[in-house]
């Protein structure tokens, strides 16, 4: 999918559409809209009590819009970590460690929609020890967290070496690049990685890209991949694309990239019929990144049967963040074939100058269901 870079405003104002988004404060606590239910009860703490660590983190969970929950899980302030309940209806923790002073815990549930509202409580934490908790039976085996690809999804299989590979500058970004790719090429720790390399002048970026199957019915994908630099200060965005025909003929872009701008986790949706960019919660810079470190790289996504994208979830060096209401419409109609499914990998230049980006992908892989 060709995202030209001169259409992306991280600027604009999101004019969100009420029955597709959630609003969130800079401070997290969500606002729900009226066609949205969510069906958590938090029995402790309970909002506005003084409490003592460790805390006791105790809710039960029904699911929303009349869907059973997939995943019960919790956030402490602003943390990205989540703790998944003993069951996707129940959490029970009784020693949560949590440090003197206020505190807001975010209890979030998942259905096979997606994340329902989120429901908070703020409390203050004492520092005294608790009353000892009531014997409970154990708790049976954890469900699967967002992050878990199920037995049944749909693999492209290892991609690296695929002789289709094609690609262009993005005329979209501006400057030029000019980018070739090599396989196999031998790497540190892998004999048999891709090369991507480019050069570039004036923030130019290359776009490299293959059609791995076909399914106009698949609604969640992950992508896969670890990605290897020379020297990620060149890179000014990595982008990471799944492009899917839907059956009504419309294309759906599943737009992420790691952005040195916003210095997030960005993601694409339509507006006035060209996609943008916007910034996620969730912080990510690629010029922080290590040198000549393989980085694994998961990101997860999900669509509705109107083109309506989710971004649920990305892991990057095997820590997990949530995206918070990263959705919105991000289908067109282009034409393509119906059911074709298109990867994108795009590296794009820092400099204002010129410069050259060297970077391995092994194992680059997308799942889908």
């Amino acid at each position: 999918m060709h995202i030209k870079r001169n259409w992306l405003h991280l600027g604009d104002a999101p004019r969100r559409r009420l029955a597709l988004l959630l609003l969130a404060t800079p401070s997290g606590l969500m606002l729900s809209q009226p066609a949205l239910a969510s069906d958590i009860t938090v029995a402790s703490p309970v909002n506005g009590t003084n409490v003592s660590s460790p805390v006791w983190v105790r809710a039960h969970n029904i699911g929303c819009d009349s869907l059973s929950p997939s995943a019960f899980g919790y956030s402490i302030d602003n943390s990205s970590t989540l703790t998944l309940g003993a069951t996707a209806n129940d959490i029970d923790v009784t020693n949560q460690s949590i440090a003197a002073g206020s505190h807001t815990i975010h209890f979030k549930s998942w259905t096979s929609n997606g994340i329902c509202p989120v429901i908070n409580t703020t409390f203050t934490v004492s520092g005294t020890a608790p009353p000892p908790s009531p014997a409970l039976p154990p708790p049976p085996s954890p469900p699967s967290p967002p992050g878990t690809i199920p037995s049944n999804a749909t693999s492209s299989g290892d991609i690296d070496g695929a002789t289709s590979w094609e690609y262009e500058h993005d005329t979209g970004t501006p400057g030029a690049s000019v980018g070739s790719t090599l396989y196999p090429a031998t790497t540190p720790s892998f004999d048999d990685a891709r090369e991507f390399y480019m050069t570039y002048s004036d923030y130019g970026g290359e776009r490299w890209h293959l059609s791995f199957g076909n399914s106009p019915s698949a609604t969640h994908f992950v992508y896969d991949t670890y990605i290897y630099f020379v020297d990620p200060s060149q890179v000014q965005n990595v982008e990471m694309d799944v492009n899917q025909v839907m059956a009504n003929g419309e294309t759906v872009i599943f737009g992420t990239q790691c952005a040195s701008g916003s210095k997030t986790w960005e993601y694409t949706v339509i507006r006035n019929g060209r996609p943008h960019w916007l910034p996620s919660n969730i912080p990510c810079n690629p010029t922080t990144w290590t040198a000549n470190t393989w980085h694994h790289i998961q990101v997860g996504v999900h669509r509705d049967s109107n083109g309506v994208v989710t971004h649920d979830w990305v892991t990057l060096d095997a820590t997990q963040s949530v995206f918070n209401n990263a959705a919105g419409a991000s289908a067109q109609p282009l034409g393509w074939a119906l059911g074709g499914l298109l990867t994108n990998f795009q590296l794009d230049g820092r400099d204002a100058g010129s410069g050259s980006i060297t970077s391995y992908i092994h194992e680059m892989t997308v799942y889908y269901w």
